[in-house]
């Protein structure tokens, strides 16, 4: 009597279903590029002068004022004139953001200074910055 198995033993052939695993992987990255921080950089190296004292300060708008008295937001050169509707632009962006300008120490105090009242006559509380 020849008995009969129940198991068949051809192969089969499985085949694994990555659409799953692949929307999961997009949603994470998704979520990491959306809550990540991204560190603004005037575009320029500026040598700041030295301080006496120091208070760590986490500014929303970041602007630099190399020694040829340029004005560098975004890694993108501006003159006093041309800084306005710069500045604007990024505080329509984020209302409550603070500045920090970075002077270099051989830049003009006046281009310093006329920028901090710029700012500070469009709202924005500024502080200038110094190598302690």
């Amino acid at each position: 009597m020849a008995r009969r198995s129940r198991v068949s033993t051809q192969d089969e052939e499985m085949e694994l279903n990555m659409t799953p695993m692949l929307d999961v992987v997009f949603i994470l990255l998704i979520f990491f590029i959306v809550t990540s921080v991204f560190v603004k950089t005037p575009g320029i190296d500026i040598f700041k002068p030295i301080a006496q004292t120091s208070e760590e300060w986490k500014p929303g708008i970041l602007v630099a004022v190399s020694p040829e008295d340029e004005i560098w937001i975004d890694k993108r050169p501006y003159t006093i004139e041309e800084v306005r509707p710069v500045i604007l632009a990024i505080r329509d962006e984020n209302p409550k953001a603070n500045a920090i300008i970075q002077g270099d120490s051989d830049s003009t105090v006046g281009t310093v200074m006329e920028l901090q009242r710029l700012m500070t006559d469009l709202g924005i509380e500024t502080r200038v910055s110094a190598e302690q």
